[in-house]
């Protein structure tokens, strides 16, 4: 598999998964204009993309989903407690399709677990994505998991058998802390149903480097202003010393880096 983040931040999100026969978008918080012109710097003009998948409803993750379904004649996933919210976005010509959190489905040769995360939004989800293939013994599995106010035991089971972990990486404690952010704010995100701080994305990594297969990290959400993409790194390799595991920042307004399991 190959993964782009195409944008990560609070002033919008979208990921592109590409396996040997599947093409996925996670989220559409960006313009149409800006994911065609990245998606096709990875996969050339008039590239196909079989589904958008939606994790939440908020702004961030959803701002360009019509557009950018109509352009792409893609239908859109997302939970049945989302659904609700999604549809008064659409123009009347997208294809909505719902799933349950916990139980899979399939988009071509990608098996898609979708899972609870704590946030505060209608019924946001997770999604582990696993590579079907008949070549390997152990197929590729890769986890995005954003907008998380806590790592709950069930994430980490989900978590912990896959190859590349998209962690939210939100905020340095102190920064928030220290900020000028209203005091509701700072606790809205300090909640269990908030963002994940540096220090939260550090552990749950290393607790999976040290009992799961985990060979490559990219921290994903950073505040603009409560992180910096050095500081998070920092507390992350710090967590993970000793290990082999790699690990990146996702940019806020600009593609990634493409990641390869």
């Amino acid at each position: 598999m190959r993964i782009v983040s195409l944008a990560s931040g609070s002033s919008g999100n979208c990921t592109l998964i590409v396996s040997e026969h599947a093409r996925l978008l996670i989220d559409a918080g960006i313009s149409r204009r800006q994911v065609l012109q990245r998606v096709e710097r990875v996969l050339g003009l008039l590239p196909r993309i079989d589904a958008i998948l939606l994790t939440h409803e908020h702004t961030d993750h959803t701002s360009g989903v019509s557009k950018i379904a109509r352009a792409l004649k893609c239908p859109i996933y997302t939970s049945e407690g989302t659904a609700p919210w999604i549809e008064p976005l659409l123009s009347g010509g997208e294809r909505l399709l719902s799933f349950k959190p916990g139980k899979a489905f399939q988009i071509r040769d990608l098996a898609i677990m979708p899972f609870r995360i704590p946030h505060d939004a209608a019924e946001p989800c997770g999604f582990v994505l696993e590579e079907d293939s008949l070549f390997q013994s152990i197929t590729a599995r890769v986890a995005i998991a954003t907008d998380l106010g806590t790592v709950t035991e069930e994430i980490r089971d989900r978590l912990v058998e896959c190859d590349l972990v998209m962690l939210e990486a939100n905020h340095d404690l102190e920064m928030l802390r220290n900020g000028s952010y209203p005091e509701d704010l700072k606790q809205r995100i300090l909640s269990d149903v908030g963002h994940l701080s540096n220090d939260a994305a550090a552990q749950t990594l290393h607790y999976l480097a040290q009992r799961g297969r985990l060979r490559a990290a990219v921290l994903m959400h950073l505040s603009k202003n409560n992180n910096r993409p050095m500081l998070a790194l920092k507390t992350v390799q710090e967590h993970l010393d000793g290990t082999d595991v790699s690990v990146a920042v996702a940019p806020r307004d600009r593609m990634s880096a493409v990641f390869t399991v």
